[in-house]
């Protein structure tokens, strides 16, 4: 349900967007070659596509409240930026380009940044996010804050996936009902509806790549530390990485590459390899001399959809056309171990570091409307505000967090084995053994997910295959969405090493070009117009 907070008009239908500005593409197929062309002919203007964004914003948001808050100074934004284009060029390639921002990437402009929390309007911390600069500095055009899990889906165990305070329910668009998964929901589903060009979004253990998938578009957690993490509404400062959300791999190294030459937080000579090295391998059309390792012991992949097995082998395939060695049954050693370990286990390290990046944050705040100082004051809050739904939507997540102790002997232990889980047990050295680049996995593994998260190394998720029709509908148990259902596109997840990111995109650039799903991928509300029927409520 939306808030009185959030600043954004319902009008016309749920279909797909209609766009009014004269020669802009349509808007869920605009690529950043396409974007530039537009501008540098004078086709368009950054006004005409930042009105047809909030166009689309507008007629979209209230079916899929992907949108949290719109920032109302865009358009203005959008004037500033093709005027300096016209009198001094443009600031680089991302000059003009609307991005939408996920709502723990703090700014200081007209907008909140809330973590999803009713408890954060208003609320000011005395700097923006690093990644903002970056930003700003390429020129980009904020449009706004994506909707999210409220803390990072870390609140509540009872339905806050893809759910806030702030938000309400970002639902997926390919079915009715549809999980959209978090917690940078809300960016993927504005990404792949066209709402916006891209979004930065943030990952402390699959929280681009899941979203990614279940909107069909491209999610891409970099290496941590590639864009700076300074500055978030963290969930776990040890784990938290910004990274894209795009509609092609192509669009995700571009962006990447842009906001990189316009960081602060790195060395000139780092900044000048990681650029050489994105843009050499967002260009190469073949996997010559690429070896992808294919984890096949690892429990997810034992029961998988025949639909998912039948892509996989397909996709596989046709990766070896390219040049591809395929190198099947490598060992991801802390796997089976780890997969065995008790849940609290897990969670410890996590939840002890939550309830220090909380207190932290909301301790550093400038301006604090809510007077929530601390972890304690937030669950009091919470359990107090109607639009925040407790009971209804327990706070269980911040209680353990709140509950969390640095001295326990748990905690001290599964400290003392994260060496081994970015190590020996892990995705580093599994790739190693076998000579391969990188890792292939067609589903989402939670287990390797967390590896990745421990050692912060990139994964990209690219879409491979869409679920069938005769595909019985599955719903989750706990927030009654549907997870799995005819027309839900699914991907295939690439891990790669710490800073390599170049080997991640390469495969992802081929990949995404042998299977094409994107094109096939039909929205609701889309195919209900097109059989006549009216648009979902």
């Amino acid at each position: 349900m939306a808030t009185p907070y959030i600043d954004i008009l319902a009008s016309g239908s749920a279909s797909t967007p209609t766009n009014t500005q004269p020669n802009i593409p349509p808007l869920d197929q605009l690529t950043l070659p396409t974007i530039q062309n537009g501008y540098q002919n004078r086709l368009f203007t950054a006004v005409d596509l930042i009105s047809a964004c909030l166009t689309s914003i507008r007629e979209t948001n209230p079916t899929f409240h992907a949108v949290a808050e719109v920032n109302p100074d865009a358009t203005s934004l959008a004037q500033h930026l093709d005027a300096e284009r016209l009198s001094k060029g443009p600031l680089g390639p991302l000059h003009g380009i609307p991005i939408l921002l996920k709502d723990n990437i703090p700014t200081l402009d007209a907008t909140s940044t809330t973590c999803g929390s009713m408890a954060l309007v208003g609320a000011k911390p005395s700097h923006e996010a690093d990644v903002v600069s970056a930003v700003r500095k390429a020129g980009m055009v904020i449009l706004g804050k994506g909707n999210m899990a409220e803390w990072a889906g870390f609140r509540s165990t009872s339905g806050c996936s893809g759910w806030s305070g702030r938000g309400g329910q970002t639902t997926g668009i390919y079915y009715p009902g549809m999980k959209a998964s978090g917690s940078s929901g809300g960016c993927a589903v504005a990404v792949a509806l066209g709402m916006c060009f891209a979004a930065l979004g943030t990952e402390t253990c699959y929280s681009i790549v899941s979203p990614a998938e279940k909107s069909g578009v491209v999610g891409f957690k970099p290496t941590r530390g590639l864009l700076s993490s300074e500055g978030l509404i963290h969930a776990s400062k040890r784990l938290d990485t910004v990274g894209v959300l795009t509609r092609t791999v192509s669009d995700a190294a571009l962006l990447l590459i842009g906001l990189v030459q316009h960081s602060d937080h790195l060395p000139a000579q780092t900044k000048q390899k990681i650029v050489q090295d994105l843009s050499t391998a967002n260009s190469i059309p073949h996997l010559h001399g690429i070896r992808i390792g294919i984890p096949s012991s690892l429990s997810d992949m034992q029961n998988l959809p025949a639909c998912k097995k039948t892509a996989f082998e397909r996709t596989l395939k046709l990766l070896e056309t390219t040049g591809a060695t395929i190198v099947r049954n490598v060992q991801v050693t802390a796997a089976k171990s780890w997969e065995a370990l008790p849940q609290e286990a897990k969670d410890i390290v996590l939840t002890t570091d939550m309830k220090v990046a909380i207190n932290d944050y909301l301790s550093s705040l400038a301006t604090n409307p809510s007077n929530v100082r601390n972890l304690e004051d937030l669950i009091a809050f919470t359990k107090g505000h109607p639009t925040e739904q407790y009971p209804q939507r327990n706070v269980e997540g911040l209680e353990r967090a709140q509950a969390s102790d640095p001295s326990n002997l748990l905690y001290e232990n599964m400290l003392a084995r994260e060496e081994y889980y970015t190590g020996e047990g892990g995705i580093d050295a599994a790739l190693c053994r076998k000579c391969c680049d990188v890792m292939l996995v067609p589903t989402l593994s939670v287990d390797m997910q967390s590896f990745a998260a421990k050692a912060g190394s990139p994964v990209m998720s690219v879409p491979m295959g869409v679920f069938p029709r005769d595909t019985p509908v599955e719903k989750d148990a706990r927030n009654g969405l549907v997870n799995v259902a005819p027309g839900i596109p699914f991907s295939a997840y690439i891990f790669g090493r710490a800073t390599k990111d170049e080997d991640v995109v390469r495969v992802g650039h081929v990949l995404e070009r042998l299977t094409n799903v994107r094109e096939t991928l039909v929205p609701y509300v889309d195919a209900e117009a097109g059989s006549g029927a009216a648009a979902a409520p």
